[in-house]
C-alpha cells in the first residue's frame, strides 16, 4: 500500500509542483488505501459481534462469492492467483469479475479438498520423530 502511494506520487511529480499537485497526491494515495480498508473491515459485518447496520443483501452476496472464491482457490491456480493478487493489493477488487475468474468460481475447485496435509514418508518420519521429543 504504501509502496502503490509512492508510485502514485513519483507519477504525479513528474508534472512538477503544479498548482493543485497537494489535492491531486492526497486522491492518488488514498486510492490504495480505500481498497485495502474496505477489504479489511468489508468483512467485519458479518460477525455476530460487530454492532452497527446489518448486511445488506448485497454484502451477504459479495461475502458468499468471495467464499466460493476461496474453496475455487484451493484446487484452481487461476482463482488462487486472482484471488492472491486482489489481497496483496497488486490488482483491483474488480479483476475478481473478470469472465475466467467468474467462471472459475461457478465450477469450483478442479482438484478435490485435502483431507490434511500432503507430506511425504520421509517428512512424516520427521514429525514423528519431533513428537517423540515432547
Amino acid at each position: 500500500m504504501i509502496a502503490q502511494g509512492a508510485l502514485a506520487l513519483r507519477e504525479l511529480a513528474r508534472g512538477g509542483l503544479v498548482p493543485g499537485f497537494s489535492r491531486r497526491a492526497q486522491r492518488a494515495i488514498a486510492r490504495p488505501v480505500e481498497t485495502a480498508w474496505a477489504l479489511t473491515v468489508g468483512q467485519d459485518i458479518h460477525f455476530a459481534t460487530t454492532t452497527g447496520k446489518s448486511p445488506r443483501f448485497t454484502d451477504r452476496l459479495l461475502q458468499r462469492y468471495v467464499n466460493r472464491l476461496s474453496l475455487t482457490a484451493t484446487g484452481s491456480f487461476r482463482t488462487a492467483t486472482a484471488l492472491t493478487d486482489v489481497l496483496t493489493l497488486h490488482a483491483p477488487p474488480t479483476s475478481l469479475i473478470r469472465p475466467g475468474v467468474l467462471l472459475s468460481a461457478l465450477v469450483g475447485p478442479l482438484r478435490p479438498q485435502l483431507k490434511g496435509p500432503q507430506f511425504t514418508p520421509e517428512e512424516l518420519a520427521l514429525l514423528d520423530g519431533v513428537r517423540g521429543w515432547s
